[in-house]
């Protein structure tokens, strides 16, 4: 399908004078580039034309005449200018433009709206048409401009395609549309999504298949949304600091001594010295006075007396002369003339009082508590972590340790996700085991919904007849499919999904049902995203990588499990295979510390061989955000 023509016309007194501030105009770009429509159609946008205006409603006019007439644009999205100001006028402007009303699509967007806040029910969207383009209002806030288009979306390709007279598409959507209407009622009934006729299935997926970058950049879109609590440091291992952290005091608190040795004066240079006595770690740094000529014993990180300007280490000198009962020194010998402050660490010379120690979005590990505590922090403020659940699907599976059943497996996907997202950091929850019906699934992903934040699931998303979530993710739940289908092996059905439930957004990472498909897709995919969610926004670590032995291309991109060994004499790992990379054999990802990043086929590069380097993804590890 090509492109449509998209203009986007801010309405602003504000952004016209500092277009800096368009917000607005931005978020409509973006979502206009990949957003996924209910018929399956991408609405894959070309922005032909941006304008900023100010809240006149002559030069709003003047623009969506000359855009409608002149520049053969598809759509027009307005954006401000709809609210009860005496300056807003987006409504009236358009409403003596066009040449049609398209009153649906400002009730579907106040519908969807009125469900988020009643405010929106203030809201005053027109749309409409003019000759062939088709001209929409949207509200000027970021977020309810992308809610509204969010609404209609799904019915903007088609509508274009009826003001152009598109024949053969405005077949094909209607047709779509009666193979997937759906009904679910309550009690015995059921919902018909042709899902009991494998003669009716689609055999082609809806779904474009979109590369690994646009997969990333939308997870990309989410991030932590400013949620907090406070914890005991004892507690705080593996968490997301949500502010800066600053020292409360100096580090060290006093002047303290490097080495095991001697506080003296360091004017008194070299030669003989009368020991004082000693400090140790723990003493106050006034109790022994130090003079000229004299010198007093002290351990490493112990406090030195305040008239000490240097300290000389025990290698540096010589006993003369011990105490009458031989247990302590009396006098001692400076070999080394000693400098002024050698061997002293000044106060705070590792953290001054009030320095930034650690940054928000750090993720808090064993160095990061001892730092914390140092600085004498009890309690951190952190990320709230989301809530996750975990549902495998499908008629085969069983428990483990139940009775083997004809025709079934064990679930191993909920248990090897489980463990990946503990070691990761969080909690997820068991939802069960859903097989391939309707309403047990419907029921399923709603008693899911009601706990938790974030939706896990395996299987059900590929072509199989039984295949059957994303139907019922849209509609069902009436959800978003951000994605359907990714260029790579394995995991190409990866799918990732959000909807509105109880005034919440909830989200779903839906990953296959193949073990290794499963596994590595949540490296890939599930772990980045729930990071995003918990303001973690560290990266994988990618290293280049030596194969050592053949492997012939797929098609699509490939993530091989590898296990990389370093040696002295090669900076780059070699990379030794796990075995068959079969997608249902699991076996393959046992030891596997890295995801092997193998480029699609060529008609120049059909295989790879022996000494090839490519990148590879560390498993386990990541880089620190800057």
């Amino acid at each position: 399908m090509a492109p449509l023509t998209f203009g986007i016309l801010t309405v602003s007194d504000t952004c016209a004078r500092d277009p800096t501030k368009d917000k607005s105009g931005e978020e409509l770009i973006h979502l206009i580039i990949d957003h996924s429509t209910d018929t399956g159609r991408i609405i894959k946008g070309h922005v032909a034309q941006v304008q900023i205006v100010p809240d006149n409603e002559f030069t709003i006019m003047e623009v969506l005449t000359n855009w409608s007439d002149n520049e053969n644009l598809n759509v027009i999205l307005t954006t401000g200018g709809t609210g009860f100001s005496p300056r807003d006028v987006t409504p009236e402007a358009t409403r003596k433009i066009i040449h049609k009303e398209a009153p649906g699509l400002a009730l579907v967007m106040l519908m969807t709206s009125l469900k988020i806040t009643p405010m929106a029910a203030l809201s005053r969207l027109i749309c409409g048409i003019r000759n062939k383009t088709l001209i929409i209002n949207l509200p000027g806030s970021p977020k309810a401009a992308r809610e509204c288009f969010e609404a209609i979306a799904p019915a903007v390709p088609h509508a274009v395609d009826l003001l152009l007279n598109l024949k053969p598409k405005i077949e094909k959507t209607h047709e779509h549309v009666q193979n997937s209407q759906c009904r679910h009622h309550s009690g015995n009934e059921t919902i018909a999504m042709n899902l009991g006729h494998v003669a009716g299935r689609l055999r082609e997926s809806p779904y474009p298949m979109i590369s690994m970058k646009e997969a990333e950049d939308i997870i990309k879109r989410y991030s932590w949304q400013g949620e907090n609590e406070f914890v005991e440091l004892w507690k705080c291992h593996g968490r997301i600091l949500a502010e800066d952290v600053r020292a409360h005091c100096d580090l060290p608190p006093f002047r303290a001594s490097i080495k095991d040795g001697y506080a003296v004066i360091a004017s008194d240079g070299g030669g003989q010295r009368q020991v004082l006595g000693g400090l140790e770690a723990g003493h106050s740094p006034g109790s022994i006075k130090l003079e000229p000529g004299y010198c007093v014993r002290v351990n490493t990180g112990a406090p030195v007396p305040e008239e000490a300007t240097a300290v000389v280490q025990v290698e540096d000198t010589k006993l003369l002369e011990k105490t009458s009962d031989g247990k302590e020194e009396k006098t001692i010998e400076i070999l080394i003339p000693p400098t002024i402050n050698q061997d002293i660490r000044p106060i705070g010379s590792d953290i001054k009082e009030g320095s930034l120690i650690l940054k928000r979005h750090t993720r808090i590990g064993a160095v990061e508590t001892g730092i914390l505590s140092s600085c004498g922090t009890t309690k951190v403020q952190v990320t709230k972590l989301p809530t996750i659940g975990i549902l495998s699907t499908g008629n085969e599976l069983q428990q483990a340790g139940e009775q083997p059943r004809p025709g079934h497996v064990y679930d191993s996907n909920k248990i090897t996700l489980m463990m990946l997202f503990q070691e990761a950091g969080y909690t997820p929850q068991d939802m069960g085991i859903a097989i391939d019906d309707e309403n047990v699934m419907i029921d399923a992903i709603k008693e899911a919904l009601s706990h938790v934040d974030v939706l896990v699931t395996t299987g059900s998303v590929s072509m199989g007849d039984r295949d059957m979530l994303k139907p019922i993710l849209t509609q069902i739940f009436n959800a978003d499919i951000h994605f359907g289908r990714v260029n790579m092996k394995p995991g190409k059905p990866t799918t990732f999904a959000t909807c509105q439930y109880d005034g919440k957004t909830k989200y779903f990472i839906c990953l296959p049902g193949n073990p290794v498909s499963a596994t590595v897709t949540a490296h890939l995919f599930a772990i980045p995203f729930l990071n995003r969610l918990t303001g973690n926004y560290a990266k994988p670590i990618i290293v280049p990588a030596k194969l050592t032995f053949s492997h012939k291309l797929d098609s699509r991109p490939e993530y091989a499990r590898v296990i990389l060994m370093w040696s002295e004499e090669d900076p780059i790992a070699n990379a030794y295979s796990t075995g068959n990379q079969i997608s249902s054999k699991l076996l393959s990802c046992k030891n596997a510390n890295a995801l092997l990043m193998l480029p699609g086929s060529s008609d120049d590069r059909l295989e790879m061989h022996p000494g090839d380097v490519v990148q590879a993804m560390l498993l386990g590890f990541q880089q620190n955000a800057i």
